[in-house]
């Protein structure tokens, strides 16, 4: 996964909760939920959720689980999927947006998945660790 800064983990783990949470949120939300004044998408979508796609798929490999890539659901609009995740995610290498049905698939993959509470666990532990 490289180098990430506490700063960044504590972020992810603040995103990683308000996911769980609400379901979704999309760049100005997590904006608001980290404080900011104004747009840092670069930083959200190279860092935070990189980090949070990094980890969730070293968990997967570890744990052996298809654990859902969570980042799914965040937009760069209130319902935009970014370009990232309708390729890597839904798997519309033409970039476009996933059907209702691969939305309604993925949130029933999301909803259902009975480890999140490990998940979320493993993000509070590392944000935590970098702090001390």
């Amino acid at each position: 996964m490289g180098y990430i800064n506490a700063t960044t983990k504590m972020d992810a783990y603040v995103i990683m909760l308000h996911l769980r949470s609400q379901g979704w949120t999309n760049f100005a939300e997590i904006w608001r939920l980290l404080g900011w004044e104004g747009p840092k998408n670069h930083y959200v979508s190279n860092s935070c959720l990189s980090y949070i796609d990094d980890t969730i798929e070293c968990l997967r490999e570890e744990w052996g689980e298809d654990i859902p890539r969570i980042n799914a659901f965040v937009f760069t609009r209130k319902t935009k999927y970014t370009d990232y995740v309708c390729k890597n995610i839904f798997g519309n290498m033409d970039g476009s947006q996933p059907s209702q049905n691969q939305i309604d698939e993925y949130t029933a993959k999301i909803t259902t998945y009975p480890k999140w509470n490990q998940v979320v666990e493993i993000f509070r532990e590392a944000a935590f660790k970098s702090k001390s």
